[in-house]
């Protein structure tokens, strides 16, 4: 078990026996049922984002879940357990991902009476003050628009270290590689990213976006790792992806930017112990593909 999962775990863990030991204390106003609820929810949360990514090493995905669970555990995730607090957040973030505006989503608990719908209502484009990494090699953009979707090599096409044709090549992807997507430069470059850090640029028209993956949402317990995120040198190169220009092991350089980032309003409407709640939320996307509750 990885250090992020295992803190993730304990983390839970203790919310849940610190309500337990709270829960009689009703002469301390703090110790009441929507914040004890916000404390498990924020420590399901971190769970949760720590399966966004499978492996990718995404730790602000993990802050994103933390967040999403507790605003969450304040009022509806209050009336939801552990389980169905943690299926509802990654269905929240499949309908951030993929769901049109206005186009509804359906979860329901595999245990409980717990229900829900989520909508995405609105969804604009806003300027965002965010950090960037990226390789030492590889060199930094003024701005870009945020991508953070899985991308495929349409044809064999080479990494360079600026969205230049005449810049240094780093890498090499054979047709249908996948990677994730981490934005776009002014000049129709896209940032291929790998484990949440920029290692090169790709020339846009050789590439194209992944489309929704065809399992079911509601069951799906993580993304599916891209070839980039998932590959070492050694397995990448069997599979014809040159990496050998670039140092994955050097500690890659943070950059803050300025970014064209994608924010969505999502309404809840959840029935849960009998009792029904409606609720809006705004999201925004960070660097690394995670959706931020704002």
């Amino acid at each position: 078990m990885g250090f992020a999962k295992k803190t993730s775990v304990l983390l839970l863990s203790s919310a849940i026996v610190f309500s337990a030991g709270c829960a009689n204390m009703a002469e301390n106003e703090w110790a009441n049922k929507e914040n004890i609820g916000t404390l498990v929810g924020t420590a399901a949360g971190i769970l949760i984002g720590s399966q966004v990514g499978n492996g990718s090493g995404r730790t602000a995905a993990m802050i994103a879940g933390a967040l999403a669970g507790g605003y969450l555990g304040k009022t509806i995730g209050a009336k939801l357990d552990v389980r169905d607090r943690e299926a509802l957040a990654l269905q929240t973030q499949q309908a951030l991902q993929y769901t049109q505006d206005g186009h509804a989503t359906q979860w329901s608990s595999s245990h409980s009476d717990a229900k829900a719908t989520i909508t995405p209502i609105k969804t604009e484009t806003v300027q965002r003050e965010v950090a960037v990494k990226r390789t030492p090699k590889v060199q930094p953009v003024a701005n870009m628009t945020l991508i953070n979707q899985p991308y495929q090599a349409v044809k064999s096409a080479n990494v360079r270290n600026a969205p230049d044709l005449k810049a240094e090549k780093v890498a090499g992807l054979p047709t249908g590689t996948t990677f994730t997507a981490i934005g776009r430069t002014d000049n129709d470059w896209i940032m291929v990213g790998r484990r949440g850090v920029t290692i090169g640029y790709v020339y846009a028209p050789l590439v194209a976006q992944v489309k929704k993956p065809a399992q079911s949402t509601q069951t799906a317990a993580a993304e599916t790792a891209t070839d980039l995120d998932s590959l070492d040198l050694a397995s990448a190169a069997s599979k014809g992806i040159d990496l050998d220009a670039i140092d994955l092991d050097a500690v890659p350089v943070e950059q803050a930017m300025t970014a064209q980032a994608t924010c969505r309003t999502i309404k809840y409407d959840v029935t849960a112990q009998g009792s029904n709640e409606q609720q809006t939320a705004k999201a925004c996307q960070a660097a690394d593909g995670a959706w931020e509750l704002i």
